[in-house]
């Protein structure tokens, strides 16, 4: 299924509406011993949409942000070009972990939720 940025924001903003529901909704039964079963179900309910919201953050994180093929600066190097790299000193492209390490900082498409954990 193909989702346009537009859609998982509005998905995004449908969890964290649904996880302030039910956090209200514990706030007015947590007193009382009368619904203990269903702030235990609310609660539960919060975590998982909280798992469920990481998971679609990190969607859209990565369709933002596309893997980098690591191999493919270094994959169609001639043996004269390395050779003559060796000879001259000239820095070699980037390995995988650099590029790796280059990447994440691009920027990043988080959306702050007041569920979102300290850092």
């Amino acid at each position: 299924m193909d989702l346009s940025f537009k859609d998982i924001k509005f998905m995004i903003e449908a969890v964290d509406n649904l996880m302030v529901k039910y956090q209200e909704r514990i706030s007015q039964i947590e007193d009382s011993d009368e619904y203990e079963d269903e702030v235990s179900d609310l609660g539960n309910d919060i975590m998982f949409l909280s798992s469920l919201r990481k998971k679609i953050d990190d969607s859209l994180n990565d369709s933002l942000n596309p893997k980098v093929d690591a191999n493919a600066s270094t994959k169609y190097v001639s043996k004269r070009r390395k050779d003559i790299w060796k000879i001259t000193k000239i820095p070699t492209p980037k390995t995988p972990k650099s590029i790796k390490q280059s990447s994440t900082n691009l920027p990043n498409a988080h959306i702050k939720s007041e569920f979102d954990e300290d850092k």
